[in-house]
């Protein structure tokens, strides 16, 4: 099974950055994305690893929600099935 963490975490890495651009009313730039990777990276690959998005063919939807409980994923493990 391929590792799909990198793109996840780009993802969520972006959709972040957009949320703090909102709240500060400017692009946050690149430095955003550094102190991202230096405050949340070690967590988000914890989370990662232990949610049940790894294992899902959506992973490149909401991947980056890592959840460990989804009604989605049980749906498709069923039509896999």
């Amino acid at each position: 099974m391929q590792d799909h963490f990198m793109p996840v975490q780009i993802r969520k890495i972006e959709i972040d950055k957009w949320c703090e651009g909102c709240a500060i009313k400017t692009d946050p730039g690149n430095d955003y994305v550094a102190e991202w990777v230096k405050n949340n990276a070690e967590w988000f690959r914890q989370a990662w690893n232990k949610s049940l998005c790894r294992h899902c063919q959506t992973w490149n939807i909401c991947g980056h929600r890592v959840l460990t409980e989804c009604n989605q994923y049980q749906t498709i493990q069923e039509k896999e099935n």
